[in-house]
């Protein structure tokens, strides 16, 4: 689970990446027009994205909520409006009506804001359940193709230690999944797993079926310092590319958490501090480097969402808070100088 010996790895990223990573290598498959994945608006690469959940206290999509019109414009308004790391890319993980309020939003206002609009599969839901969410992702990405520029199936679906994972022989019935929605949307078709299965043989027949690969890999989740947060995932992102020299690599997941507490379950593997002054130092760092390496991804995530991690826990467990904002939309310090007066 560890791959601190990876980090070693990091001098041959940095030498490589004016050739591999560069902004102005046209090869790159993060930085070319040839890439399965390359949003932009007006012609400007939009690639550096970030996960939004919509839900504010007392909301969740265990209850059905759909949060208000004026809720999802206030934080889309936020996301839009941080000076040079403003976000008009994000990612949403189910296709249901909440997602769809927040597509319709976009529209009305005409948002300078794309989505990478995802379809929530499961292994402890029904045969139905999964297909409604199929069926609901094709008519999103069909009904908002303007918005929608890339279609998720699944998120964290296949990595073993995964409470809602499918096993090896339910791989055929997933990739029925993956050629319905690519027949069906022009969009692009992923899934969203972490590292450690793509690192897998069994991986290859999902990776080779889609059109790009979203790649989830948190430091702080593999019990890495601070100092090696930013090398560690940069040579675990190598990793996966070099598994997979032909397919574009977005980093899907990862993030720092401000909050945590060693007793309750997996937090336990976390040893770097959680905190709003490390996250700032977490974020600055990953942030350039992706600008630098010009890799699209998705930052974890917008706004804390205390839904997370079930009602009866404390609010300080790690799920409720990985935000760059609290729930209550004010910044943490890593956003407090992009919106001093928030």
């Amino acid at each position: 689970m560890r791959y601190i010996a990876l980090v070693g790895l990091l001098f041959i990223i940095l030498s490589a990446s004016s050739v591999v990573f560069s902004a102005g290598d046209e090869q790159s498959m993060s930085n070319s027009k040839q890439a399965a994945f390359y949003p932009e608006i007006d012609g400007k690469w939009i690639g550096l994205g970030i996960s939004y959940g919509s839900y504010r206290d007392g909301e969740s999509p265990e209850i059905g909520s759909v949060s208000s019109e004026k809720d999802i414009l206030q934080d889309l308004t936020i996301l839009t409006s941080a000076g040079d790391i403003s976000w008009h890319l994000i990612r949403m993980y189910g296709a249901d009506p909440a997602s769809e309020q927040v597509l319709k939003v976009i529209r009305k206002y005409n948002l300078p804001v794309r989505v990478m609009q995802g379809a929530w599969l499961s292994g402890k839901q029904t045969g139905a359940e999964n297909n409604e969410q199929i069926e609901e992702v094709i008519r999103l990405a069909n009904e908002y193709p303007d918005i929608v520029v890339a279609v998720n199936l699944g998120n964290e679906v296949f990595v073993d230690w995964s409470w809602h994972k499918f096993g090896e022989k339910e791989i055929p019935k997933y990739l029925g999944w993956v050629n319905k929605v690519k027949n069906a949307i022009d969009a692009p078709v992923t899934l969203a797993d972490d590292y450690n299965f793509w690192n897998k043989p069994h991986s290859r027949q999902i990776a080779d079926r889609l059109d790009f690969i979203v790649l989830h890999a948190y430091a702080m989740w593999n019990s890495q310092t601070l100092e090696n947060a930013v090398p560690w995932t940069a040579a675990i992102y190598q990793d996966i590319q070099s598994r997979y020299p032909g397919k574009q690599i977005v980093l899907g997941e990862s993030g720092w958490t401000t909050s945590s507490v060693k007793t309750n379950g997996d937090e336990r593997l976390i040893i770097a501090e959680a905190g709003e002054a490390t996250q700032a130092i977490f974020f600055e760092e990953y942030h350039r480097w992706l600008k630098e390496s010009r890799i699209a991804s998705f930052y974890f995530e917008a706004f804390d969402e205390k839904w997370k991690g079930g009602a009866d826990k404390p609010n300080a467990i790690a799920e409720k808070n990985w935000g760059l904002f609290r729930s209550d939309r004010s910044p943490k310090a890593a956003m407090k100088k992009y919106f001093p007066d928030l």
